[in-house]
């Protein structure tokens, strides 16, 4: 039963009102004018998810209050946590991203042509081609010049047929969400070389391309990661069950990364940066994250 809805009537609050309400809920704020410059620079509102973990909770009156020990310190050594733990996802999810699109470009194209995403024979029949193509529309701009990257436009501006541009020129322009799902509705002859390449079978390289997206969004748009109960889970991949069981936390998410890092990038040592960005932050539990307390020790980030 849903309840009632209600007028909102929450005033704003200035900073120093800010503070006097975390204070008054029993937060330790060592340095007032530092708490000041941040509420003012990253939000009173985006630093309250990372304060929960330190409040009561519950449904009570006094739900909002902090626990002893919490600081304002503490939450912004989350938050900072988070901030640096999006951009090492960044650097692996660039990486990751440009295989995909390449191989999948470079392998389908050589069999198909050019344009091959234009051809429905491609995919299966449960895919709704028409509607792939007309979303590859809007993104490239094909009727709006303004929305076009150069090379884009260059080949309006050149060719007169076929009337899009090839499929090198489209993976560059369009989302990984759409990549995704057209990855995910190939034929098996066309996917088959692609998971061949990487080395995964097709439903489990489909589900792990779509945790990729997901997460570069939730990271795009400056999204909070850390403890957050994932949407899109990675399907368990029966070499890696052991690491991906539960997955609904972001550990599983940069345990698809390291596996699609080491497949494709042999040597990187993107698993170092995650390292190190762990111990720059020893009072971050990392039981909140999905990390095990044996993580450093299994095969799976062996290359460490």
């Amino acid at each position: 039963m849903s309840l009632p809805l209600i007028p909102f009537i929450k005033p704003a609050l200035s900073l120093a009102d800010q503070l006097t309400r975390l204070t008054s809920r029993g937060l330790a704020v060592n340095d007032p004018a530092s708490a000041a410059h941040y509420l003012e620079h990253i939000g009173y509102y985006r630093l309250s998810g990372y304060a929960l973990p330190f409040q009561k909770g519950g449904i009570g009156p006094d739900r909002h209050d902090f626990n002893p020990g919490a600081t304002f310190e503490l939450i912004l050594d989350r938050y900072s946590f988070d901030r640096k733990l999006r951009l090492v996802v960044m650097d692996a999810v660039e990486r990751i991203e440009i295989s995909v699109r390449s191989t999948m470009c470079n392998l389908i194209s050589v069999r198909h042509g050019p344009h091959w995403y234009l051809k429905a024979n491609v995919f299966n029949h449960r895919f709704n081609h028409t509607k792939f193509v007309e979303e590859i529309k809007d993104q490239i701009g094909h009727t709006n010049r303004r929305r076009r990257d150069i090379y884009i436009d260059h080949y309006y501006s050149k060719y007169s047929t076929p009337s899009m541009p090839p499929a090198w020129m489209v993976m560059e322009s369009i989302s990984l969400g759409i990549i995704s799902r057209a990855f995910q509705n190939l034929l098996p002859s066309e996917f088959n070389p692609i998971c061949d390449e990487i080395g995964l079978p097709h439903p489990v390289l489909a589900s792990w391309i779509h945790t990729i997206s997901y997460i570069r969004n939730l990271c795009a748009h400056h999204s909070r990661v850390w403890n957050r109960e994932c949407a899109i889970k990675p399907i368990a991949a029966n070499a890696y069950k052991a690491d991906l069981i539960p997955n609904d936390r972001i550990y599983a998410q940069l345990i698809v990364m390291q596996v699609l890092l080491r497949k494709i990038a042999p040597g990187n040592h993107w698993a170092q940066k995650l390292r190190d960005l762990i111990n720059e932050h020893p009072d971050v539990p990392l039981v909140s994250i999905g990390f095990p307390a044996d993580w450093l020790s299994r095969k799976v980030w062996s290359m460490i």
